[in-house]
């Protein structure tokens, strides 16, 4: 019995060793600036300091809300967040059923391959390939007014760009995405696609009463994640792809951009604290909300 503890203890030991690099890097960047979480409270004064600047309450926060493009930068964030999360898990299911539908192996290495690439694209380069197709000059652009005759500006017309946002976040993500639908997939038994076979289903019923049910916790998962970031929004893609262009805020500017631009052009480093705490308190309470709904109606999905 001693001999088996002796053995458990160095297993423990092992393990303990084996997170502590990840433990220390969490602790040092993810906690301990919390501390600076209080900077949302306070007139920051870098003179001063966090703790020496003066208390002023709830007054950052009405700055961010009480601002003429509050009802923009946040209707503009919820919209695309949930956009996103509906139509990123319906083209990455899709395309990870499809991949899973491959049986050649060297042709199921390239497809991967290729849901792969854009995502390691920086979005600096698909701002500029953005830019040669867009531009009044670029590929798309002229190949519209070869055929309508209208030259289109699209950097100067903000209407276009909710439908190339989305085009561009699900090129760049939807592949990495179905990889990890697919990498689900190729988990579940394979006695009983073959057990379907007998019974004589066909390709398409053993995908919809085998494949997607058994993708749904998975997919159940994903969705509670990214609704934690329902405020959120990635810098890249909406600073970037748009060049931050002023004429494109009316559908292009979400709460991260507005943020990077106060921080950029003043420096008000309490209000982007301010915006930092309610992101991250918003998406706790969808989280919990999230995960008790679902634990009701599918225990089994459930986060915790």
């Amino acid at each position: 019995m001693k001999k088996r503890t002796k053995h458990q203890r160095k297993q423990d030991r092992e393990l303990f060793l084996l997170c502590l690099p990840t433990t220390i890097k969490t602790l040092i960047f993810a906690y301990i600036p919390m501390v600076g979480i209080y900077m949302a409270f306070v007139d920051y004064k870098p003179s001063r300091g966090v703790f020496g600047s003066e208390f002023v309450g709830l007054d950052n926060f009405r700055y961010l809300f009480q601002s003429i493009d509050a009802q923009r930068i946040f209707s503009n964030t919820i919209f695309y967040n949930v956009l996103f999360i509906i139509l990123g898990t319906i083209v990455s299911v899709t395309l990870a059923l499809l991949l899973f539908e491959i049986n050649n192996k060297v042709a199921l290495k390239v497809v991967q391959t290729s849901f792969f690439l854009p995502y390691f694209i920086s979005w600096i380069l698909v701002s500029v390939i953005l830019q040669s197709l867009l531009d009044s000059t670029g590929l798309l652009t002229n190949f519209i007014y070869s055929i309508t005759g209208t030259k289109i500006s699209f950097y100067t017309t903000p209407g276009y760009w909710r439908l190339i946002i989305v085009l561009v976040y699900l090129w760049k993500s939807a592949g990495v995405s179905a990889i990890i639908f697919y990498a689900t997939l190729i988990s579940c038994d394979k006695s009983i696609y073959e057990a379907a076979e007998i019974d004589g289903a066909s390709r398409w019923q053993k995908m919809l009463y085998i494949s997607i049910p058994y993708l749904k916790r998975m997919i159940i998962i994903t969705g509670i994640m990214s609704g934690a970031n329902i405020l959120r929004s990635d810098l890249g893609l909406f600073f970037y792809a748009t060049q931050d262009i002023a004429n494109l805020y009316p559908t292009t500017d979400v709460i991260d951009t507005y943020i990077w631009r106060i921080l950029r052009k003043s420096g008000e480093f309490k209000v982007g604290t301010a915006v930092g705490l309610v992101q991250g308190v918003v998406g706790l309470g969808l989280t919990l909300l999230a995960n008790k709904i679902i634990k009701k109606v599918e225990p089994s999905a459930a986060l915790f």
